[in-house]
């Protein structure tokens, strides 16, 4: 029996998503280079902080890092949203932190979703595979958790698939949680055009189906994602990123301006890659990630009866690409 794990490896969020169920985590990471403090010396200051505000300490041959929600507060962040920080190190320590969460088993394949525009480079194909060495073979590491256990962890990840996050979104909408396409998405994949839009935390990303076929030139990867509208939210950089994502997440911070102005970034670019044609052919347009929640009132002017937006738009890609492992290899595995 072979055992799948699917991996999201967002800016925002990292999720994982296998049978055991699923770990979103905020996709924050510090190097741990702080003393502790003594809980003396904080004494009147704080409050006292909930185990879910502090991050998760990752111990590693290679380092310690802070990871989730809290991170930027513990450590010096590390901030890279190049789209190559895919291949690299913070990745890996996101990754071992949902693990951590969701309690793997000794072995597992995996199916990892990675940014669309990534594919678009002349380097698509290098970075694929540096992605299946960055995660393939075996992995062990030591976590801190919220709650203050400490426990030791070992993976041997055997197989790496690698697609797209739009991909990923496209098989949450055609299949079932058992991994079965019903008929009515059987016709609309095979006779009907569909589009599928993240609104993720670094990029928008956009993909067309037209009669069971992919457009390519509907696929588009743009870096207008929800960070555009936190850099809005605080031109001084007085916080990192994750901070004032934080913030915003807790609802401490008025974004309702900065919101307008991002939003018609967003809006512009779908026009900018769907053309007008196109989006009069749709039978349905299904948008996932963050960005989802914060303008829905756009999209809905937009796209009407057509937009389709799922029950939990942050999981739907990790989740769809657990659905399409069903989908190929059938239902008794699980992990």
């Amino acid at each position: 029996m072979t055992n799948f794990i699917s991996l999201d490896a967002g800016f925002g969020n990292t999720r994982v998503f296998g049978s055991k169920g699923q770990v979103v985590m905020q996709s924050l990471v510090a190097t741990n280079g702080t003393p502790a403090i003594s809980a003396w010396a904080a004494a009147g200051v704080v409050s006292g902080g909930k185990s879910k505000d502090k991050p998760v300490l990752i111990s590693t041959t290679s380092g310690d890092y802070y990871v989730g929600e809290g991170a930027h507060s513990a450590g010096r962040p590390i901030e890279n949203l190049d789209l190559d920080r895919m291949t690299g190190p913070e990745t890996k320590a996101l990754f071992y932190g949902a693990l951590s969460q969701y309690r793997p088993p000794a072995n597992a394949n995996l199916i990892v979703a990675l940014p669309v525009g990534l594919a678009q480079t002349g380097d698509g194909d290098r970075i694929k595979e540096q992605t299946k060495s960055l995660l393939i073979g075996d992995h062990a590491w030591q976590a801190q958790l919220p709650d203050g256990a400490r426990k030791k962890f070992k993976l041997s990840i055997d197989d790496v698939i690698v697609t797209s996050q739009p991909a990923g979104a496209m098989f949450d909408f055609l299949l079932t949680p058992k991994g079965e396409m019903t008929p009515d998405k059987q016709a609309l994949r095979k006779s009907k055009t569909f589009g599928i839009l993240s609104l993720g935390f670094n990029t928008i990303e956009m993909m067309i189906v037209d009669e069971g076929k992919l457009l390519n030139k509907s696929v588009a990867g743009e870096t207008f994602g929800v960070r555009r509208l936190l850099e809005l939210l605080d031109q001084t950089g007085a916080y990192s990123l994750g901070e004032i994502d934080a913030r915003l997440r807790a609802g401490k911070i008025d974004y309702s301006a900065a919101l307008s102005r991002w939003q018609r970034d967003v809006m512009g670019q779908i026009e900018k890659h769907w053309d007008r044609t196109l989006q009069r052919r749709f039978a349905a347009v299904y948008v996932v990630g963050g960005g989802a929640y914060l303008i829905r009132d756009a999209l809905l002017s937009k796209f009407k009866d057509k937009l389709v937006i799922p029950d939990d738009p942050i999981i739907s890609i990790a989740r769809g690409c657990y659905k399409y492992t069903l989908f190929k290899f059938g239902a008794a595995h699980g992990a």
